[in-house]
């Protein structure tokens, strides 16, 4: 009875195997399809697809899987500007400041994908004219709503607190960013990481002449004000001289102050070029430590210099560690790109100002900034995403540090590099991600 028993078991299990293939198959298939966006750029053969899978019409949904991914390539390498000019609407929100243009600008999008689904490709390049005039317009109004009305409003709010009188030059900078911001979104709105650094100076620049504002009609309205001003910049200035070693207690007037702190920097300056000077003299003695213990104080300046990023960064969101080659990586997991797609989402850009100031402590190194994929979809596919989405964040990067003349470099890792198991979604999750490498300076030559 138990053999019988067995022998059963096994012919079922054996009845059982194709279809755990199917299956196997069928999971791989509709995972590359998502992975290619086949849900936005082939949804007709993808809907299909799924429907086929779920009445187990295994080699008639393979095929429309197949066809789902090819039509999803398709799309990416004929209308990439299209595509991108969409997703930067979407991550605009021009659904919420234009919901009609959206609409429209969604419409003629979905009669391009029509097209390709129908082979027809002439059709489709002429409905992607019209397509691309329609998320443009869309594009740009969002954008001017997301990064010119914020600093609009700032002004407005200052000229109440009159910082248009007391903060003339303030505010006068502030006008005159908003006004480039305004010229770059109707030139060219997919500059968004120059348009995020602009808008981000210009608005800063305006709240800083409404606190001057506030601060001038304060003293205007309570003269007493003035007085406890005065002391509270004087007690700032003892704090730097305190820790810089200089007495003021000879200085007869704020810019007596101001010359000893400068002189006493000056003096610091000197000395630490003084010091350099004399380490660069130090030939044999920096060739007698070797590259190990180079390496060994490199890290331990790193570490240092961690320890007081620690404070600035949530780990579920930045990770910043170091290698053994003493490179740092700032890890950027909060980082989620929408599905294929290489444009920074509005949310993400505060965390790129925070890996910013990571990047302005170390100074001396040069930023390599790496794109990586999971393993679901094609290779050639991942690989050009990678490398779409670390050229972003360079870009961004660069009008960050236009003025530090900052060493950036990009590049795209795709599949290659993974950091966890690709088999689960969550470890493909962590292996979609942009890592931010300060790369560690060579040893210096005899």
């Amino acid at each position: 009875m138990q053999k019988i028993i067995i022998r059963g078991l096994f012919i079922t299990a054996m009845l059982m195997l194709p279809a755990i293939a199917s299956s196997a198959e069928a999971n791989a298939l509709l995972q590359e399809a998502e992975a290619v966006r086949a849900q936005e750029l082939s949804p007709s053969a993808y809907k299909a697809a799924k429907e086929a899978y779920t009445q187990r019409w295994t080699d008639k949904a393979n095929v429309l899987a197949q066809q789902a991914i090819s039509n999803s390539l398709v799309m990416s390498r004929t209308f990439p500007q299209l595509i991108e000019s969409r997703d930067r609407m979407h991550v605009s929100g021009a659904i919420d400041v234009r919901k009609d243009l959206a609409e429209r600008a969604e419409e003629a999008f979905g009669q391009v994908v029509a097209a390709v689904e129908a082979g027809d490709m002439r059709r489709a390049k002429k409905e992607a004219d019209n397509a691309k005039l329609l998320t443009y317009q869309a594009e740009v109004v969002a954008a001017r709503e997301q990064l010119t009305r914020p600093i609009a409003k700032a002004l407005s709010d200052s000229r109440k607190e009159k910082g248009n009188v007391y903060a003339p030059r303030s505010f006068a900078s502030a006008t005159d960013g908003m006004k480039k911001v305004e010229r770059l979104v109707n030139s060219n709105p997919a500059a968004r990481g120059q348009l995020y650094n602009d808008s981000r100076k210009s608005l800063e620049m305006a709240r800083t002449s409404q606190e001057i504002g506030q601060l001038g009609s304060l003293v205007r309205t309570k003269p007493e004000t003035a007085e406890a001003w005065f002391y509270s910049r004087d007690n700032d200035m003892a704090a730097i001289a305190k820790t810089l070693n200089v007495n003021l207690a000879g200085a007869k007037s704020h810019e007596e102050r101001v010359t000893l702190i400068t002189d006493a920097i000056g003096q610091l300056t000197g000395q630490v070029n003084s010091l350099k000077a004399s380490l660069a003299e130090l030939d044999d003695t920096r060739t007698s430590l070797g590259l190990a213990r180079f390496k060994l104080q490199q890290k331990r300046d790193a570490e240092a210099k961690i320890a007081k990023l620690a404070k600035l960064f949530d780990p579920t969101q930045v990770e910043l560690f170091l290698t053994t080659d003493a490179d740092v990586i700032i890890r950027m997991k909060a980082m989620n790109f929408p599905s294929g797609s290489a444009i920074i989402p509005a949310t993400s850009y505060d965390l790129l100002e925070v890996a910013s100031k990571a990047i302005d402590l170390f100074g001396d190194r040069v930023v390599r900034v790496e794109g990586h994929t999971d393993s679901v979809g094609n290779d050639d596919y991942n690989q050009a995403l990678s490398e779409r989405r670390a050229v972003t964040v360079k870009e961004y990067l660069d009008a960050r540090f236009a003025e530090n003349n900052r060493t950036i470099t990009s590049v795209g890792f795709g599949e290659e590099r993974p950091i966890a198991n690709n088999e689960k979604a969550e470890a493909r999750s962590q292996n979609r991600r942009i890592d931010i490498v300060l790369v560690a300076p060579p040893i210096p030559a005899n």
